[in-house]
């Protein structure tokens, strides 16, 4: 559910003028998403029953498991925004949700753990109403994009979709051997370095000045008052602490008590939670057969 309202927020804000670009966007999480984790932790230890506050370091395991899982995060997060330009919120939901079939394959085939029959089955399903909510958004979507650009839209987000499949698998062996919060912050604390240094180097290859240009010219809108910043600050806020550090550490609890498939087949819910965001803030609808598909999740 947390997860599913980043879709609606983060299509909002390249409706802003000027866009923000992407690459801010996603630092603007990253640190607010890592600066809530930073208070948890204090008060984790806070509440630690000894007669002082226990802080202790990240073990080597864990921050190798942050680089790792953060690195597929960050990838996926980059790659989804980039799409989310180019394409509708709920097509980029359903299409993120390919991971529903991904994750269960990567599980049997990578880390050669079966799949139980009735997993594949409930599977199957979900599948066939992504698919048929797909269909029914592709519609909806002709009227906002012309063909060429949705398709590019939707290679961007089909690629996040590999990455975030390569997350939940890895994930469930990390999550067995490691403290949720801990494990949490080691992820978006790797996935702020990489923002920032992908800032940094977006700009150093800046070659014209045209990214730096970009870069002045919204910070500069956002000082001329009409709610820009305040739309910018919410929607940071939100995504970083509800969509990134919560999810984040909520995902890393559940998955050491559930296999990956598992964890894949209860995210098909969110395509549901996303088209209902979409069409209730960003006037986007949902037909007959988007509906049916709904039923099937």
């Amino acid at each position: 559910f947390s997860l599913s309202t980043s879709t609606p927020l983060s299509i909002s804000s390249p409706k802003l003028d000027p866009p923000p670009p992407s690459e801010l966007l996603n630092l603007s999480f990253y640190a607010v998403s890592v600066s809530f984790l930073a208070v948890a932790n204090v008060l984790a230890a806070l509440r630690t029953p000894t007669p002082e506050p226990k802080f202790t370091r990240p073990s080597r395991a864990t921050v190798a498991a942050g680089i790792e899982l953060g690195s597929w995060l960050f990838f996926g997060s980059t790659l989804q925004l980039m799409g989310l330009k180019h394409t509708t919120g709920s097509q980029a939901s359903v299409i993120v949700q390919l991971t529903t079939v991904l994750v269960p394959l990567a599980e049997s085939f990578v880390l050669r753990s079966p799949v139980g029959a009735r997993t594949w089955r409930g599977i199957v399903v979900a599948f066939a109403g992504i698919l048929l909510l797909t269909f029914d958004q592709a519609s909806e979507s002709r009227r906002l994009f012309g063909p060429g650009e949705m398709l590019s839209g939707d290679l961007l987000v089909l690629a996040a979709a590999a990455a975030y499949t390569l997350h939940v698998v890895r994930l469930g062996g990390y999550a067995k051997r490691t403290a949720p919060l801990a494990l949490a912050s080691a992820k978006q604390t790797a996935q702020l370095v990489y923002a920032l240094s992908f800032v940094a180097a977006t700009l150093l290859l800046d070659r014209g000045g045209s990214t730096l240009s970009q870069y002045k010219g919204f910070l500069a809108s956002l000082e001329t008052g009409g709610g820009a910043l305040q739309t910018l600050a919410a929607v940071a806020l939100w995504n970083g602490v509800a969509s990134s550090a919560f999810t984040s550490f909520a995902q890393s609890y559940g998955q050491r008590r559930i296999p990956p498939s598992t964890a894949s087949l209860l995210f098909t819910t969110q395509p549901l939670w996303s088209t209902f965001f979409c069409t209730l803030f960003l006037d986007e609808h949902v037909g007959v057969k988007g509906s049916f598909g709904i039923a099937l999740v």
